[in-house]
């Protein structure tokens, strides 16, 4: 029997937090997001642990899923749906580009498009009319 996990796109961010357990605190940040979850890098936690994330004033309460070297994976108990973390969520999937890797920054990274027309020499092409020139 084969068994599907949905999960919602995460969205590249690159947010300051801290991380707070029982006994710690630490320093971290959330790498991509989504109302649901997060990826957390700069600190780990034993998969199923719980604690909270503070982000400019809001408590995010969260548990471990899994967890590697410096990275985690972590799932929220409630989805955001206010609050700061909720907004630089929506505003780092407004800045997405539609059909582009899910990344905050893919709008640097995105191709031009290149319009061949008045003004403009591609190899092996005569030249085409252009300011200055006569078109004969």
């Amino acid at each position: 029997m084969e068994t599907h996990v949905h999960r919602q796109a995460r969205i590249g961010v690159e947010i300051p937090v801290t991380v707070t357990t029982v006994l710690d605190s630490f320093d971290a940040a959330i790498a991509d997001l989504s109302e649901h979850g997060a990826q957390i890098t700069g600190c780990t936690l034993a998969p199923a642990t719980r604690f909270q994330i503070e982000y400019m004033g809001q408590t995010i309460y969260a548990q471990c899923r899994w967890s590697e070297v410096d990275r985690m994976g972590v799932k929220f108990f409630y989805p955001l749906v206010d609050g700061p973390l909720f907004e630089r969520l929506m505003i780092a999937q407004a800045s997405q580009i539609p059909g582009e890797a899910h990344s905050g920054t893919a709008m640097a990274y995105s191709q031009m498009q290149i319009q061949p027309g008045a003004g403009s020499r591609a190899f092996g092409r005569a030249p085409q009319a252009a300011f200055g020139r006569r078109a004969g």
